[in-house]
C-alpha cells in the first residue's frame, strides 16, 4: 500500500507537465494550516485575555523564549525536507527512512537536553525580558508545561517536515485540523475549569496546548510508521543512532536556522530604530500592526516555498535538473501571485485593517501604518521571489549561500539603509520602510544570481551518497 501510494505521488509530481500546478497542488494544504495556526493562536489569545492584561505578556513573554527554541526546530526540519525529498525523488524507500528516522532521534536526543536545561533557567530567562513580577510568575508557570512538553513541540514539526518532503502536504493537514480543534477545547476546559478540574488559567492554556501536541504528534508519527500512506519509516530506523546521516541532516539545516535568528535580530534593531524617530511612540505600534496584516501576504509565499523544496529535492533526486530549475521558476510566479493578491487587499482596505488593532482614534498610528502596508506592497513580488528561490537551493540542500544572502540584505543592508534613511535623510519611520523595501529587492536579486549559477543543484548529501545506507 505505502509503495503503490508512494509510486503515484512521486510519478505526479515528477512527470506532470504542468508545473503551476505542481506548486498548487503541494501549497494549498500548507497555506490553510497557516491560516488554522494563525487563528488559533488568535483565539488562544482570547481566551487568555480574559483574565487580564498580565496573561496575555505572560503568554507573550513565554512564546518569545519559544522562539529561541524554533532554531533548533528549523535545523532539524529542513535538513529533514532536503534529505527526504532527494531520496524519494530517488525512488530509494530506505534511506527515506533512515533520514526520518534519524530525524526523530534528533528531535528525542535534543529533548533530553533542553528538558533540564529549560527548567534550571526558565526563570532566569524569562527574567531577562524585564517582565513584572505577577507576570513573571505567570509566564514561568506557562514555561514550566512547555519545557516538559518539548519532545512533542519537536516531534511534531519534524513530523510534519518528513510528509511534506515525500510530498504528501493533505496528511499533516488533516492532523493538524484534529489537533488544533482540540487544543481550542482543551484550553477552554483547563483555562476556565471543567468537571473535576478546576480552573488553571494561564497554566490551564499550557497543558491544553501540550496535550494537542501530544494528540498530533501521536497522530503524525502513528501515520509514519503504519506504511498506509506516501512514507513508511522503520522503528529499528528511530531507535539506533547512525551518526553520519544525522551530522549531514545537522549541516544542512543549521543555516537555514542563522537565517531565522538573522530575521530576528534585524527586527529587534528595526524596533530600536523606530523607537528613535519622532513619532517612536507612534511607529511601533504601527510596526507592530502592519508586520501583523502582513504576515497573511508572507503565508501564501511560505507554501509555495515549502512546495519548491520539496519539488527540488525530489526532482533533483530523480537526476531531472532542468525540471527542478523550472519547478523553482514556476513556484516564483506563482507565490508572487497569491503576495500581491493579499498584498493590494491590505493597500485597499489599509485604512479599516489597522483601526481594527486600536482601542480608539490614533491618526499618527494609523497614518504611520498605512505609509507602512504601501510601501510594503511594493516589493512584495521580490520578497515572494526571495523566499522561493532560497528554499528551492535549501531543498536540494544547498543551505549556507541562502543564509549569506539573508546576513548581508537583512543584517548589513537593511539595518545600514534603516539608519542613513531615518536620521541622514530625516525620513524618520518612512525611512525605514523604504530601507525593508530597497534590501528586498537587493536580496532578491542575490537569491536570483546564487539561483542562475546552478552550484544548488549538485549537492551531495554526502560522500558516496549512492553507496552509503548509514
Amino acid at each position: 500500500m505505502a509503495n503503490r501510494t508512494l509510486e503515484n505521488k512521486r510519478d505526479f509530481l515528477l512527470n506532470n507537465n504542468n508545473l503551476y500546478t505542481n506548486a498548487l497542488y503541494l501549497a494549498w494544504p500548507i497555506v490553510l494550516q497557516s491560516l488554522l495556526q494563525v487563528s488559533i493562536g488568535t483565539i488562544d489569545i482570547r481566551m487568555v485575555g480574559s483574565l487580564g492584561v498580565n496573561a496575555i505578556a505572560a503568554v507573550g513573554a513565554g512564546r518569545n523564549v519559544v522562539m529561541v527554541i524554533m532554531v533548533i526546530v528549523i535545523a532539524i526540519s529542513t535538513g529533514t525536507t532536503a534529505m527526504v525529498s532527494r531520496y524519494v525523488g530517488r525512488n530509494d524507500e530506505e534511506n527515506a527512512s533512515i533520514t526520518a528516522g534519524q530525524s526523530f532521534y534528533l528531535a528525542v536526543a535534543a529533548s533530553a537536553f533542553m528538558i533540564p536545561l529549560g527548567l534550571l533557567t526558565n526563570e532566569w530567562i524569562l527574567g531577562l525580558l524585564g517582565v513584572g513580577d505577577e507576570v513573571l510568575s505567570l509566564a514561568t508557570d506557562y514555561m514550566l508545561i512547555f519545557f516538559i512538553s518539548v519532545p512533542f513541540f519537536l516531534l511534531n514539526f519534524i513530523g510534519r517536515a518528513i510528509f511534506q518532503g515525500a510530498g504528501d502536504t493533505k496528511t499533516p493537514l488533516v492532523i493538524d485540523i484534529i489537533m488544533n480543534i482540540s487544543n481550542v477545547a482543551l484550553n477552554y476546559g483547563f483555562i476556565f475549569g471543567f468537571w473535576v478540574f478546576p480552573e488553571m488559567g494561564v497554566m490551564g492554556a499550557a497543558i491544553g496546548t501540550a496535550l494537542s501536541r501530544v494528540i498530533g504528534t501521536t497522530l503524525g508519527w502513528s501515520a509514519l510508521l503504519s506504511g498506509r500512506f506516501i512514507i513508511k519509516v522503520r522503528l529499528s530506523h528511530m531507535l539506533k543512532p547512525k551518526w553520519k546521516r544525522s551530522k549531514r541532516i545537522i549541516d544542512i539545516g543549521f543555516p537555514a536556522a542563522l537565517q531565522g535568528i538573522t530575521r530576528n535580530v534585524t527586527t529587534f534593531i528595526l524596533f530600536a530604530i523606530l523607537a528613535r524617530t519622532i513619532h517612536g511612540e507612534a511607529a511601533i505600534p504601527a510596526f507592530v500592526i502592519g508586520t501583523n496584516l502582513s504576515q497573511y501576504a508572507l503565508m501564501p509565499g511560505l507554501a509555495v516555498g515549502t512546495a519548491a523544496a520539496t519539488l527540488s529535492g525530489m526532482n533533483i533526486g530523480a537526476n531531472k535538473m532542468k525540471r527542478a530549475e523550472e519547478s523553482g521558476k514556476s513556484c516564483v510566479i506563482v507565490g508572487a501571485g497569491f503576495m500581491m493578491f493579499f498584498a493590494l487587499i491590505f493597500v485597499i482596505f489599509a485604512d479599516p485593517l489597522i483601526r481594527f488593532f486600536l482601542d480608539g482614534n490614533n491618526p499618527e498610528v494609523l497614518r504611520i501604518g498605512k505609509n507602512f502596508l504601501y510601501i510594503i506592497a511594493l516589493s512584495e513580488p521580490f520578497h515572494a521571489a526571495t523566499i522561493i528561490l532560497s528554499r528551492t537551493m535549501q531543498g536540494a540542500g544547498y543551505t549556507k549561500k541562502p543564509f549569506y544572502v539573508t546576513l548581508i540584505s537583512w543584517l548589513f543592508i537593511r539595518v545600514s539603509l534603516a539608519l542613513l534613511f531615518a536620521f541622514a535623510f530625516n525620513l524618520q519611520s518612512t525611512g525605514v520602510w523604504l530601507a525593508i523595501n530597497l534590501s528586498t529587492v537587493i536580496s532578491a536579486g542575490m537569491a536570483y544570481y546564487l539561483f542562475r549559477l546552478g552550484k544548488w543543484k549538485h549537492v551531495e548529501l554526502h560522500p558516496k551518497e549512492a553507496l552509503q545506507r548509514g
